[in-house]
């Protein structure tokens, strides 16, 4: 038998639910078995403990609350309308804020789209510029004394 079956048998044990029969099989694998016997020490161990502390309920004691619930008086509830305004009031404060908070987290995934687009626009204008200056013809640069620079394009 596998421990587990074992921990079933002992729980059913402690629970009376076990035949004659199958109490011989437990005590016989209780035998065999070390964890098994650890177990059941356990429980018996805790079955004790219960048992000690479940002490008697004193009878007067149940005489007196019954006595106590048969002469209680109806207790009037009080005017409870102020809490419910207050319940409302909160109630739709919640709803606002509710409100306020989807409305303002959908304009920030917006902005944060267009600014992805921009970020997008921006790379592909530097990319042109770059193709541009690139595609540029060199430019000779002739300087003479008198500080006149005559920039010619070589094509």
């Amino acid at each position: 038998m596998s421990t587990e079956n074992i921990k079933e048998i002992i729980n059913q044990y402690f629970d009376n639910e076990l035949t004659k029969s199958e109490e011989v099989i437990l005590f016989t694998q209780l035998s065999q078995d070390e964890n098994a016997r650890e177990y059941f020490k356990e429980m018996n161990l805790l079955k004790t403990v219960v048992d000690e502390s479940l002490e008697e309920y004193p009878q007067k004691l149940d005489d007196k609350i019954y006595a106590k619930l048969k002469t209680e008086p109806n207790i009037i509830t009080p005017n409870k309308s102020y809490k419910s305004v207050y319940n409302f009031i909160g109630l739709a404060l919640g709803m606002i804020l509710l409100a306020l908070t989807l409305f303002f987290y959908n304009e920030t995934l917006q902005y944060k789209n267009k600014l992805e687009l921009t970020y997008q626009q921006v790379y592909h204008q530097n990319q042109m510029i770059q193709v541009l200056f690139n595609s540029l013809p060199q430019a000779e640069v002739r300087g003479t004394l008198e500080n006149t620079i005559i920039v010619t394009p070589q094509m």
